[in-house]
């Protein structure tokens, strides 16, 4: 298996580079399509104060019954992603002139600087160049649930560089990119303890960790012509991941979509190859240190019709994972969504199946969980397959809608606890605390039913209120670790006349279960009875976090912005043992130019 990774994926390039020029050649006459107007990239600031007239739900994209537990930060340190209320453009009205750039600095409580910087501009006739820099750090401490302060620095920063060229019949997008986060394990459960007791027993006590990804996009689109009769997408994708305790991650990813215009119906081809290795890991496999190689193949053929007010998709999903270590893994999964309006606008109803194989690479595991064990090797998870249903519309012309129902057959499915060692040799005792999660794993069963309403009370107020409630039927565990029965969020934008704007954002989640596992060994009692194992079960408390953003509009070039964040001062846990900050405040000025 060592020596055939470059085989499998040079022939799966070939072949694709093969359909790439074949589809070069093809005669365009027929395909009737809209046609998508390529702009060039622009700073932009965040939308979070823009109010149209009515909000609409997407019809294309919709959650998927997947695992998610990260929650990603803004420009304060917030768990919370703020999505602004997305809302549909008001006839007439103008576009905004941006400029070429924009700069962007606040400072917060927690020891919190932050400066973010985009600029754009035309390098010639047909093509333009964009970049994009930030900085977000805090150097404050935290107080955990058991009462003791601790010191919980972190840091994000990026820089992107982006340049667009425009061909005749297509677009090449291309990026550089390169994003640090640095964290700190400052987090531990149950009874505060002293601080040499933490240096002494816990592992990774107070220790800097940081993950450093960059690399390099290539995207090749052709302008969507409604007399070509294939259109066709290439992305070719490669970033290196390292961290600070050692490990590494490269990873080589060619994406590929075809649409073939075939009268009555159109084609659909997306085919993927991802080439892996990961360094200085716990190879699950081998049950020794060392490094992990994969290769993925993706190939999903589909065809699709539409009419007026209803569409058909049917096809399938092919995956097959090269794995040096074990024999490769077949999974074939549906493809099919279909959808019907029977009044436009105001009633679609929809059913879609899907699935996936998800690999689990280290640079994801640790977007999710930034306080994971660094030696991790997470097994790839199946998505079996996902069934989901739902109608979405409009009760009132200012009033949207949308109910979903999802059922996944989720196999190898990780969840994650805390694993505490302890090793008794006569009268010597030695403890190994973890601040680290390690990973159980099981097959799941996911229901998930979703509510979506977005409401324009006027032109000056807007209103999003989403939530969701998750069943697990478990295999095996007791409980879906760290995973809460439901979410909500509920957010609104004031947007009345003058320079002041407002929004408002509330995030519920609910009461979560963590494990910790206690392991005693001792050396004088035979092997097969050497393990003594202790559990304890928290219960991780509800969250309800508010959240308050202000805006004010000085001149059209600049702006002051604040935020607050948990500003009812909740004392909560994203992860166990790993308290968040309380009340937060970034204030702060924006310059365009």
């Amino acid at each position: 298996m060592k020596t055939s990774f470059l085989k499998y994926i040079s022939a799966f390039v070939f072949l694709i580079l093969m359909s790439v020029q074949a589809a070069a050649q093809q005669d365009s006459t027929k395909l009737k399509q809209e046609v998508e107007v390529v702009k060039a990239y622009q700073p932009s600031v965040s939308d979070a104060f823009k109010i149209n007239d009515i909000p609409k739900i997407k019809d294309e994209k919709h959650a998927k019954p997947s695992f998610n537990y990260q929650i990603k930060s803004q420009p304060i340190f917030s768990t919370f992603k703020v999505e602004p209320v997305q809302a549909a453009e008001m006839v007439g009205e103008p576009t905004p002139e941006l400029g070429k750039g924009l700069l962007k600095v606040g400072f917060g409580n927690y020891q919190t600087p932050y400066g973010e910087f985009f600029y754009n501009t035309n390098t010639g006739k047909n093509s333009n160049f964009g970049m994009h820099f930030k900085h977000l750090s805090s150097h404050g401490s935290v107080k955990l649930l058991n009462g003791d302060k601790v010191k919980a620095p972190q840091s994000e920063n990026v820089a992107e560089l982006f340049a667009n060229y425009f061909f005749r019949r297509s677009t090449l997008n291309t990026k550089l990119f390169f994003n640090r986060q640095a964290e700190t394990y400052y987090g531990y459960p149950g009874d505060r303890l002293s601080d040499s007791t933490k240096m002494a027993d816990y592992q990774y006590w107070g220790d800097k960790q940081a993950f450093a990804k960059m690399g390099v996009q290539f995207q090749l689109n052709n302008n969507i012509d409604s007399r070509a009769p294939l259109n066709y997408g290439l992305n070719l994708y490669y970033h290196h991941f390292g961290t600070k305790t050692g490990q590494a991650e490269n990873l080589v990813k060619l994406n590929t979509n075809f649409i073939q215009d075939f009268y009555d119906f159109k084609g659909l081809l997306n085919a993927s190859a991802s080439y892996l290795r990961t360094d200085s890991i716990y190879n699950l496999t081998a049950d020794a240190y060392g490094h992990k190689q994969q290769v993925l193949l993706k190939v999903s053929p589909a065809v699709l019709w539409e009419a007026d007010i209803a569409s058909l998709k049917l096809g399938v999903n092919t995956f097959l994972l090269f794995d040096d270590d074990t024999s490769a893994k077949l999974l074939l999964t549906p493809n099919i969504k279909a959808s019907w309006s029977p009044v436009e606008d105001v009633m679609t109803l929809f059913v879609e199946g899907n699935g996936k194989l998800q690999q689990n690479h280290y640079s994801e595991i640790v977007a999710e969980n930034p306080f994971v064990n660094p030696f991790q090797d997470i097994k790839p998870t199946e998505y079996q397959y996902i069934v989901s249903g739902g109608i979405k519309g409009k009760f009132t012309p200012r009033f949207n809608y949308r109910f979903q129902t999802d059922y996944a057959s989720i196999k190898n499915q990780h969840f994650y606890y805390l694993n505490d060692q302890e090793f008794v040799y006569g009268s010597t005792d030695t403890k190994v605390l973890s601040n680290t999660f390690d990973v159980l794993y099981d097959n799941v069963k996911k229901l998930t039913l979703g509510a979506e309403f977005y409401y324009t009370a006027s032109d000056l107020v807007n209103f999003h209120l989403k939530g969701n409630y998750y069943n697990y039927q478990m295999d095996k565990l007791e409980q879906p670790w760290q995973l809460p029965q439901f979410d909500a969020t509920v957010s609104t934008i004031l947007n009345p006349a003058g320079p002041l704007k407002f929004n408002a954002d509330i995030f519920f989640v609910g009461q979560r279960k963590a494990l910790l596992v206690y392991n005693t060994y001792h050396a004088a009692i035979p092997a097969d009875a050497s393990t003594i194992i202790d559990r304890s079960i928290y219960n991780m408390s509800s969250i309800v976090d508010l959240n308050f953003g202000m805006n004010y509009q000085y001149s059209p070039q600049l702006n002051f912005f604040g935020r607050i964040n948990n500003f009812a001062f909740q004392k909560y846990e994203n992860w166990l043992g790993y308290a968040q900050q309380s009340f937060n405040l970034l204030i702060g000025a924006s310059y365009s130019f």
